[in-house]
């Protein structure tokens, strides 16, 4: 992984492979070019803080048509590995996304002690 915090609380968690799988798979999307990742909650809430830097190359087709497209593309990546909406508010930083995922049931608990 990109981002080696997030690397070793994963591998603590036992979800490495999940979020690699992730990673790669939101690399793949035009635009994106680096994922930090927030899941020092993961244990109590579950949830995944995905920050992509992304940048939006326009050319024919209107800026905002392109970003909004990006970010389904996202949000489509996340539902596919077991990611869906929390109810929080995505938000645009310019250059990086804020998003918080909540984790489906193909994501394991994680108990103190037992990894």
């Amino acid at each position: 992984m990109y981002d080696k915090r997030a690397e070793v609380l994963a591998s603590k968690f036992g979800i490495l492979d999940k979020m690699q799988n992730l990673e790669n798979a939101l690399l793949d999307i035009d635009g994106i070019s680096e994922i930090k990742f927030d899941i020092d909650n993961y244990p109590d809430l579950r949830q995944v803080i995905l920050i992509p830097r992304y940048e939006v190359r326009s050319c024919c087709d209107s800026y905002f048509i392109r970003r909004r497209s990006q970010l389904e593309q996202i949000i489509s990546t996340c539902l596919e590995h077991g990611l869906c909406g929390s109810g929080d508010m995505i938000e645009d930083y310019g250059e990086h996304w804020y998003i918080v995922r909540d984790c489906d049931r193909t994501w394991p608990a994680y108990h103190e002690g037992l990894r």
